[in-house]
């Protein structure tokens, strides 16, 4: 029988059992379980939305849902005095949680397969849930019980339990807490809120049981919950152990701590009541009489306020309350903080006394407690470590695992503990006995010469999570001492299967000496292993037998491999299958843009837009396109969850779901869909809750582009100044911190610098952990932040300790030239350390930080390579400095880990404005040359080397190198031998860009090594990848291109246009394909190609085809002449521009560029921040310049930082203005004159600036005379409306100058040729500031005037 018969069944008899059952009997019932005196703690006010997602989980699983009956639902027992048993919403919860549409509900599943049961059954679980009066009791309940449904009831207490902890963790016995625990680990899980909310009390047995259990759900936190749980076990264990605390006192701004000023108040407020007391026993009658005179009118003065209360306004009236409500909110926050501080040493009431600086409070014991969060704590509290009692620890059983899985340790942090640990032996070879036991610790080792086979492979184990740039070569070294173990010295089968994810070390010419027999015995380990593209494609080949049909199951198990799965296979293969199970989202994380592509275009043939949409999510569900989201007819939030949606998909869904009504219940459930939230969105949001939408919003920043921040924070200080004009003069610490602190660093300047000294202690509070990324590097709120912060510590700055620069937090990253200048000694060293952590550093003062360094710290070349560790980050500071380190031996793993220690590149690269990477150009050649020169040349050796031949490559290297292998020397290239080249050819094709010289060598090596550019196969074709540049355009008609795969990756280099004219006629002439059985398949992985279709090809697109593949097709730069007609073929898919949306403009993506001025002009300024960032400055400046200035002020921070210099050199001074508010960064009036203008004489008549020029009536200007009219500023003349300037007449419009045309759009010359009688043409207006083309020649990079970018010609 079935099990969701089996539960229907006992419920029907739990039913009658219950109506059978008479009043004597149910307290012998309730005996069952009633052990523990601990009940039900209240409801959460979030209990139903939590239980149905953790329930939902269940579904994922495939589990069984139990069919409940309705009239169980209100049938639970309830003791007076007790909260409610709440199983009775358990039915309700089954009834309704989030599912697919093709899992029915509980009653709506069919059961014709029920079988009788013995009438004990029925005492099975459902009864004794349902009269349980004790949170424990249903607990053991579930963990005693078995079966499908035991999954929902672990969800269903899972919240309850973790709120019992919270409330009553400290008070309960180590049973009853490990019990609890154990029941809240499925919504520790997946459920925690991003902002932890932990025990403030709990005994040290306590924290270690809380620790194992976030131990074990480590995996599923974020970063920033790690970091928030580990600081609270370490207060845990400072309180317990040392009675202190790592939480300073911040100044608050009043003489005495609010808590302390709170309990005064109180005292004498007491005192007062005591002699009111008295007074009345001491007092005569005539005293008595006096003060009941006054008792009585102060009543009759009650009793007006009360009948004023009720003549007031509605308005008033609310604004007394709400102040009323603060109030109590914060006497009531007062409350609970003197709650939780709970008590402390007697000169600070509440909290124990501040921990001295550098305490030694780790020992073995601590060590081994805090398991994997032992990693995330700083690397200067590692050294401070008792080497005795990190030995003591390395003997535990904990040690090895509190290691691994954590996500990378910090290369500086790692090298350290395994120099410790290797202390703790008396010789090497006795460490060398504990190997297996280093863990994550083994990414590190830097001695594998010294171990033999058998160690190498106890140590080859340990590195499957490595992430440091200098495992792979640890990997191979390791790799070759092995297989120089075995016999012949090559690789066995059985090798090739227990090497694990180092198995991605072996070349592509090792890996072909293995029969597929022997790859697919060793699928276990390949599966796992990160791979080169060209060794993905080599091995799927292999292992699918080059099969043109293949299972589900066939490319689950490739894992990693599948990414070289071709895609006319993927085309083929039935999906539907691993749709249905979930699997299919596991695979497409593997899988490129062209292979989802492909697989959707197998699904949509199978199943329907609706079921589609519905059953996937992750990557698959970004790459289909709006009109096949369209046709899913989602109407639901809910619908939303749980699913990767991309930008124009998140706002067209959005705007068809929620609109305008947007609530912040419904951003909770958004994720990725919060992308889609447009400024106009959230300007609509109700008064009454537009604090907990923004609270809402920032709960997901990582989703929330600097576009939507701004507008949320302009619509929240615009709420809270019009609740109270004077909001953040007089604001409170309740208030302040009510909000959030990603919008409070774009307060208005002027409202941080009034900010009140009573909210200091909680302003920099919130500045410690605030993200300035999201203000541009030149805004006036950096300065106005860190000064205003400075101003609540108080001190002058060269007062400032060590202490005050850590309570700074980000703000320290502003300090400029005159704060550094005057920092004491102990503040100056905390200040440079501090700085070398700083994501931004203000470009003006890059200069003074480095001067600071140097003279700190001296020169960079006497360096040690602890200071290179701590503060090498500034070398970056300086142009010259990293270039001119001399050689060490450490040098290179400092440079490296310094390297892993940044943030990683942003994709696309981020405007200047809000750039958080330096160039790191002249670090990685730095690197590439002590990679390629691995000792300190001598005098011999140079003089030997400058006589000498060029050295040969070493394939060492070449492997090492990576993408920094475009340093190689044309001449090093060029000798390369055979067998290197041929060997490593597959890791030089990733490098995107050599230049012409550096090309030229490696074509004449591969013609030299693989013959002519005509008989390469396609293999041959794919390892050569980005090398394929080298080729002339003649040369690449030849080259044997016939899949989209080939076509795929090779539109990753960069390609002349005449180059990507003949690959595309190449591919035509190998395939036969023509442009119309162009699918959108096709038109996906021609990439770049697709713009080397003539115009006549462009034409003939299939329409449908192009809608599907639009998104893709969107992303591609093609020359402006080629962008012009994907524009038209855009026009024909959505209509005329004018009714583009925000997610058709998003779609369409850089062809936005071929629109002309009028259908520029006629967008809706709604749609400006939705523009791809890569395509504003490819719009031609005369065509930006037409934009009106409410447009570009809706292009938001994003998009407006794009805008580059020939751009801004066409505006007037309203667009300018209006661009600077778009970026936050106020744009100050003053003249711009162009290059190519003569500097103006001195005005007389033509003194109005551009808003006084607009102002003027249109009748007005056809009596200016005539004279003035060339005199007017062309910036000026620029800014006037089209209407203006057709209304100058012929007289005036005809002493309109050459230079003041070139800076007018094509409606403003439309309009003044119709005021001069002579209709204006329109056509291209090319910027004056953009060089004239001149013919290109081979390797050269030219600049292409229609695609407004340099292309490098061949």
């Amino acid at each position: 029988m079935s099990p969701s018969g089996v539960t229907v069944f006992i419920s029907l008899l739990a039913v009658h059992r219950l109506t059978a059952m008479g009043p004597d009997m149910m307290p012998s019932m309730m005996n069952v379980c009633n052990y523990s005196m601990m009940s039900f703690p209240p409801l959460p006010s979030d209990f139903n939305t939590m239980a149905k997602k953790l329930m939902a989980e269940c579904l994922k699983m495939e589990q069984q849902i139990p069919m409940m009956m309705d009239g169980l639902q209100n049938s639970s027992v309830v003791q007076d005095g007790m909260p409610p048993n709440p199983f009775f919403m358990y039915h309700t919860l089954l009834s309704s949680p989030p599912r697919p549409p093709w899992i029915p509900s509980p009653s709506n599943q069919t059961n014709n397969t029920m079988e009788p049961l013995p009438y004990e059954m029925d005492w099975n679980m459902t009864v004794k849930f349902q009269n349980c009066s004790y949170l424990p009791d249903m607990i053991a309940l579930i963990k005693n019980s078995s079966g499908e449904p035991n999954c929902f009831m672990r969800t269903f207490v899972a919240h309850l339990s973790w709120k019992a902890l919270l409330a009553n963790g400290s008070e309960m016995d180590q049973s009853e807490f490990r019990m609890l625990l154990l029941a809240a680990k499925p919504f520790l899980q997946s459920m925690l809120p991003k902002r932890l909310v932990l025990p403030p009390n709990l005994r040290l047995p306590h924290v270690a049981g809380m620790v194992k259990m976030f131990d074990e759900v480590f995996g599923s936190l974020t970063l920033g919950q790690r970091v928030q749980f580990h600081e609270w076990v370490k207060e845990r264990i400072l309180r317990n152990y040392f009675n202190c605390s790592m939480r300073p006192r911040k100044p608050s701004g009043k003489p005495e701590d609010e808590r302390e000023e709170r309990v005064k108040k109180e005292k004498v407020k007491e005192k007062e009541n005591n002699e009111g007391k008295k007074r009345d026993d001491e007092e005569g009658e005539d005293e008595r009489e006096e003060r009941v005179k006054k008792e009585k009118v102060k009543e009759k003065e009650n009793n007006e306020g009360k009948k004023r209360d009720d003549e007031e306004g509605e308005d008033e009236r609310e604004e007394r309350v709400k102040k009323e409500k603060v109030k109590e909110k914060e006497n009531n926050e007062g409350k609970k903080r003197d709650d939780e501080e709970g008590e402390g040493a007697p000169g600070r009431p509440g909290r124990p006394p501040y921990c001295r600086p550098r305490m030694k409070w780790l020992n073995a014991t601590v060590m081994e407690m805090m398991g994997r969060f032992l990693t995330l704590l700083p690397g200067k509290e590692f050294k401070d470590i008792p080497s005795d009692q990190l030995c003591i620890f390395f003997r535990k059983p904990q040690f090895p695992t509190s290691f691994r899985g954590v996500g990378g340790v910090p290369p500086s942090l790692g090298k350290k503990l395994l120099e410790t640990v290797k202390g703790c032996f008396q010789d090497g070879q006795e460490f060398l006995q504990h190997l297996g036991r280093l863990g994550n610790l083994a990414c590190f080792y830097d001695d594998p010469k010294s171990l033999n086979a058998s160690m190498s492979e106890i140590l080859l184990s340990q590195l499957e999570e490595c992430e440091n740039s200098r495992s792979n070569k640890l990997k191979k070294k390791l790799v070759l001492t092995i297989v120089s173990s075995q016999r012949g010295g090559s690789l066995s089968p059985q090798l090739l299967q227990y090497m694990g994810t180092a198995v991605s070390v072996l070349p592509l010419s090792q890996l072909n000496k293995f029969k597929p027999s022997d790859l697919r015995k060793a699928i276990a380990s390949l599966r796992r292993a990160k791979w080169m593209l060209a060794q993905a494609m080599f091995l799927a080949r292999h292992l699918l037998n080059d099969t043109k049909s293949v299972s589900g199951q066939d490319l689950l198990n490739l894992g990693s491999v599948v990414r070289g799965v071709t895609t006319s296979v993927l085309r083929k293969f039935k999906a539907k299958k691993l749709m249905e199970t979930g699997e299919l989202d596991t695979l497409s994380q593997r899988l490129s843009v062209l292979q989802r592509t492909a697989v959707l275009e197998g699904l949509l043939r199978d199943v329907n837009a609706s079921e589609l949409v519905h059953r996937i999510s992750g990557p698959l569900i970004a790459s289909l396109s709006l009109s096949t989201l369209e046709q899913a007819n989602l109407h639901s939030v809910d619908q939303l969850e749980g699913k990767s949606w991309n930008r124009a998909q998140s706002v067209l869904l959005l705007k068809n779901i929620i609109g305008k009504e947007m609530r912040p219940k419904d951003i909770m459930k958004l994720k990725s869909a919060l992308r889609g939230v447009t400024c106009e969105m959230i300007n609509s949001v109700n008064q009454s809750e537009v604090l907990a939408v923004a609270q809402a919003l920032t709960g997901s920043m990582h989703w929330l582009s600097k576009t939507q921040i701004c507008c949320a924070a302009k619509k929240l200080f615009f709420s809270l100044k019009k609740e109270r004009k004077d909001y953040f003069i007089n604001i409170t610490d309740s208030e302040l911190k009510a909000i959030p602190t990603p919008l409070l660093v774009h307060l208005p300047v002027e409202a941080i610098r009034r900010l009140p000294d009573s909210v200091c202690s909680c302003f920099l509070d919130k500045m410690s952990e605030a993200n300035l990324t999201t203000l541009p590097l030149s805004s006036f709120a950096r300065s106005a932040l860190t000064d205003r912060a400075l101003a609540c510590l108080g001190k002058n700055t060269s007062d400032l300790s060590s202490e005050d620069i850590t309570t700074l937090g980000p703000l320290v990253c502003e300090l400029g030239p005159s704060h550094l200048s005057d920092l004491g000694a102990d503040a100056h060293n905390a200040t440079l350390l501090a700085l070398a952590m700083c994501l931004q550093l203000n470009p003006k003062h890059r200069r003074s930080i480095f001067q600071m360094l140097r003279e700190t710290y001296g020169d960079p070349s006497d360096w040690s390579s602890s200071t290179m560790t701590s503060v090498g980050s500034l070398l970056l500071l300086n142009d010259t400095a990293v270039s001119s380190l001399s050689y060490k031996a450490w040098l290179k793993d400092a440079l490296l880990d310094l390297l892993e220690s940044l943030p990683s590149a942003q994709s696309p690269p981020a405007p200047e404005e809000f750039r958080i990477q330096p160039d790191l150009s002249l670090l990685h050649k730095k690197i590439f040359y002590l990679t390629t020169n691995s000792s300190e040349p001598s005098p011999a050796t140079r003089r030997k080397r400058e006589v000498a031949s060029v050295e040969p490559i070493m394939l060492s290297a070449i492997e090492e190198l990576g993408e920094r292998n475009v340093y190689w020397s044309p001449d090093q290239l060029a000798y390369m031998s055979p067998e290197v080249f041929s060997n490593g050819v597959y890791i030089l094709g990733e490098v995107v860009d050599f230049n012409p010289q550096q090309l030229e060598a490696l074509r004449n090596k591969t013609i030299q090594v693989w013959g002519k550019v005509d008989s390469l196969s396609e293999s041959q074709v794919l390892q050569l990848g980005c090398v394929s540049q080298a080729f002339s355009p003649a040369e690449l008609k030849e080259l044997n291109i016939t899949s989209l795969d080939t076509l795929e990756l090779l539109s990753l280099c960069g390609w002349s246009h005449n180059q990507i004219e003949a690959v595309w006629q190449g591919y035509v002439n190998h395939t036969g394909m023509t442009v119309g059985a162009l699918g959108a398949v096709e038109m996906v992985g021609l990439g770049q190609f697709i713009c080397g279709l003539s115009l006549e090809e462009i034409r003939e697109l299939n329409t449908d085809a192009f809608r599907e593949a639009l998104s893709n097709v969107g992303r591609v730069e093609c020359p402006f002449s080629t962008t012009q007609l994907l524009k038209e073929q855009a026009v024909l898919v959505f209509g005329q521009p004018s009714n583009w949306t925000e997610a058709q403009v998003n779609t369409v993506g850089n062809i936005i560029i071929g629109l002309n001025n009028t259908e520029l002009m006629s967008l809706n300024p709604s749609v400006f921040a939705f523009i791809i960032q890569s395509a504003i400055p490819r719009i031609l400046p005369g065509r930006l310049a037409a934009l009106l200035p409410s447009q570009l002020q809706a292009l938001g921070p994003d998009n407006a930082a794009m805008v580059n210099d020939a751009q801004k050199e066409r505006l007037g001074e309203n667009q300018l203005v209006a661009l600077g508010k778009a970026l936050g960064t106020p744009y100050i009036l003053k003249e711009v004159n162009s290059p190519n203008i003569p500097t103006p004489v001195p005005q007389q008549h033509v003194g109005l600036n551009n808003t006084e020029l607009m102002s003027l009536n249109p009748s007005v200007f056809a009596f200016i005379i005539q004279s003035a009219i060339p005199r007017i500023l062309p910036g000026r003349l620029a800014a006037l409306l089209p209407s203006q300037l057709q209304a100058l007449g012929p007289d005036n419009a005809a002493m309109v100058n050459d230079a003041q045309k070139e800076r007018l759009g094509e409606n403003q010359l439309v309009a003044l040729g119709k005021a001069l009688g002579t209709p204006y043409i329109l056509k291209e207006v090319n910027s004056p500031n953009i060089p004239t083309p001149v013919p290109q020649q081979h390797g050269e990079r030219k600049w292409d005037v229609e695609g407004a970018e340099w292309r490098r010609e061949r």
